[in-house]
């Protein structure tokens, strides 16, 4: 902590704002853990399906993209917040990246996403009608 004492009142109170902005930081840290993004994947009798909870994410912020037999995930959010008055700014980004494999037999042309109310991402593929012969 910073010590306030023998400091003139400009810069104390600057000083002041610093700690408090110090300290809501430190809150905010405790309080959530770093954007973590949860999924499950089963491959189910007609294909594979992803489940990732983006809850923190609007589907705006999300972006699902097919690479050969990779699906590359990621989200991005900004949050700006101005204190009016005071000249405090603070801008929150929280982002997270995640590759996953298709597995053998998945089309991976035919893959499709979608969100939900809850904040779930729902990603799909169907198994190719050969590979379920076999």
């Amino acid at each position: 902590m910073l010590s306030l004492h023998g400091f003139q009142p400009s810069l104390r109170s600057s000083l002041e704002q610093l700690e408090k902005l110090q300290h809501e930081i430190f809150e905010e840290i405790q309080q959530k853990e770093i954007c973590s993004v949860t999924c499950t994947m089963e491959k189910e009798g007609s294909g594979f399906a992803l489940t990732l909870d983006t809850q923190d994410f609007s589907p705006e912020e999300l972006s699902v993209r097919q690479v050969g037999r990779k699906l590359q995930v990621s989200g991005k959010s900004q949050k700006q917040q101005e204190d009016h008055g005071k000249g405090l700014y603070s801008c929150r980004i929280r982002e997270f990246r995640q590759v996953f494999d298709l597995p053998e037999g998945v089309n991976p042309v035919a893959v499709i996403c979608c969100t939900t109310a809850d904040g779930k991402l729902y990603i799909q593929a169907p198994v190719n009608q050969r590979s379920e012969a076999d």
